[in-house]
């Protein structure tokens, strides 16, 4: 056993190294955090190792880190394929696909390895934490906390209490996430799809419906939507704007005129069933709303890595939350 992995504040545990859990690991090392990375497949914790250079070119880019090199990253990284490691852990993040039996049954192996005292994140999107909570042995220390793409350098991150979750297990999520270098946004209770999620779901069925009734395409609703919300969503949210362009008295009678036009179905619309039934992939299958090229995907993908930088890079001008992580800063590892 390596001894530098003793168990302590200093480490944290990831289990789940797809594309998401690469990006929790890896702003977790960038934030000095010894890492467990805990994957069944030698194939994901290859792609970890060779994610490591790229995400701190990222970090540094994003001016997550001020300096630093994959090699030092290396030094404070244990990559397993079984849980026992995460006994070592302070904090236990669990990163599996969306699926909620498979979840709960990673929760209470979980629990099997780690003490009484050790918290443990699920990094869910929209399954209702109270839900996961059901089974465990220590339910007061199982939260929610949701991360988006690019973990590593976004200020992103959800946190949410369950029904059982006590509010020392939500004071001590807020302190790493802090520590993380994210804004956290933390809900007062438990709800399917959390914040971000339900905001987005809402505005889907409402592009979605403009589309089937005929009002625009596709491509209108694009341009319409990135060069309106795009411009101002990096500064503030909806409840910001609606303070900083006219009032809530303005807005208020503007949205009482349109609200009853507005898509309010409970069933999802034909076109994302038709979207489940070709198993629609967008740029990856040329199957969705716009048609794509062979190589579109990762055109894509650097698209949004390039937006995501930038997008970091200005909210650090404009609304600074954290500092860079230096080597002062950082948290040194026993």
């Amino acid at each position: 056993m390596n001894d530098k992995f003793a168990q302590n504040e200093q480490v944290i545990a990831v289990v789940g190294l797809g594309q998401l859990g690469r990006g929790i690991a890896a702003c977790c090392l960038a934030r000095g955090f010894a890492v467990v990375g805990v994957d069944r497949e030698q194939k994901n914790r290859d792609l970890f190792r060779k994610f490591l250079p790229e995400a701190v070119a990222h970090c540094l880019e994003a001016g997550v880190i001020e300096s630093g090199d994959a090699g030092e990253w290396q030094d404070r990284l244990e990559l397993s394929e079984d849980l026992a490691p995460t006994s070592r852990a302070c904090l236990v993040i669990e990163s599996i696909a969306e699926d909620m039996p498979a979840k709960k049954q990673l929760l209470r192996e979980i629990e099997a390895v780690v003490d009484e005292g050790v918290l443990i994140g699920s990094n869910t999107s929209a399954f209702p934490i109270s839900d996961l909570q059901e089974g465990c042995k220590y339910p007061e220390r199982v939260f929610g906390m949701h991360w988006s793409s690019h973990g590593h350098v976004t200020r992103f991150l959800e946190l949410t209490p369950g029904e059982q979750t006590s509010a020392q297990t939500m004071a001590c999520a807020k302190e790493i996430a802090e520590r993380l270098g994210k804004e956290p946004a933390v809900l007062k209770k438990d709800i399917a799809g959390f914040l971000c999620n339900r905001i987005a779901y809402a505005m889907y069925r409402e592009a979605v419906h403009l589309l089937e009734s005929g009002v625009a395409d596709a491509e209108a609703i694009e341009s319409s939507f990135r060069n309106s919300v795009g411009l101002w969503a990096p500064m503030c949210g909806p409840l910001r704007l609606i303070d900083v362009m006219g009032g809530g008295a303005f807005y208020a009678e503007s949205i009482k005129g349109v609200l009853p036009t507005l898509a309010s179905s409970t069933e999802l619309q034909d076109t994302l069933e038709s979207f489940i039934d070709q198993n629609a992939k967008g740029p990856k299958n040329n199957i969705g709303f716009f048609d794509y090229e062979e190589d579109d995907a990762e055109k894509w993908a650097e698209r949004f890595t390039a937006a995501i930088l930038s997008t970091k890079k200005y909210q650090d001008q404009h609304i600074p939350c954290d500092s860079p992580a230096s080597a002062k800063k950082t948290v040194m590892v026993p």
